[in-house]
């Protein structure tokens, strides 16, 4: 009847056992809202310093019981720090496409302070590095893997534009075409002439004649 008359109040028997409950608890609250469990370094939940505890957990996982491991993997936690960066990267570039349609993020673009052109940089370095889902993943997102090619293509579909409203290419140098800088493009063709592909060129000839 004691115990009863204790339980009565709320008790608690097993301090550490209720505070992990209550922490778990703020992430069930932030997955909820955000459809993940990766609350970043440094975040706060109401308060709580959910951002480190998620980092607690993965880093002491084999201490942790099944039941609780079991718990964590129903909010689809993410134990290995390195698939959790390529998660957050991928997030980000979501957020990016969403907004701008596109994937094309410039070099040196911070989304919410995650320097996500440099991630995106290092994933076309390191294509053949990437696991097929995660391609897969991307390539749902109309990523460019070749942005150098990609390029060449939207210039060209403007010459090629310019060319049949005026029946030559002679580009004014700051001519823009439906806000695409193609003089500059043009430029840079007659420049690089010796770096284009022989398909480029090929394609190239009859169009932007003359280079000089």
């Amino acid at each position: 009847e004691r115990i009863e008359k204790l339980e009565a109040l709320g008790f608690v028997w097993d301090p550490l056992e209720d505070v992990w409950n209550e922490s778990f608890a703020k992430l069930q609250q932030f997955y909820q809202r955000e459809g993940h469990s990766s609350a970043p370094q440094g975040y706060k939940e109401d308060g709580f310093a959910l951002g480190s505890w998620v980092r607690t957990q993965r880093a002491n996982k084999q201490e942790l019981s099944v039941e609780r491991i079991g718990r964590l993997d129903a909010l689809r936690f993410i134990w290995d720090f390195r698939s959790e960066l390529w998660e957050e990267g991928f997030r980000k570039l979501q957020q990016f496409y969403k907004r701008e349609g596109h994937c094309k993020v410039p070099d040196k673009h911070r989304e919410d302070g995650h320097s996500l052109g440099g991630w995106v940089g290092n994933l076309r370095k390191n294509r053949n590095e990437i696991a097929p889902e995660r391609f897969e993943k991307l390539n749902a997102l109309g990523f460019v893997w070749d942005i150098y090619s990609e390029e060449w293509e939207a210039g060209f579909r403007k010459l090629e534009q310019f060319y049949k409203r005026e029946g030559h290419c002679l580009v004014p140098a700051r001519h823009k075409e439906e806000g695409y800088r193609l003089g500059g493009w043009i430029s840079n063709r007659r420049k690089n002439k010796g770096d284009l592909s022989p398909d480029q060129q090929r394609y190239a000839e009859p169009v932007a004649r003359p280079w000089n």
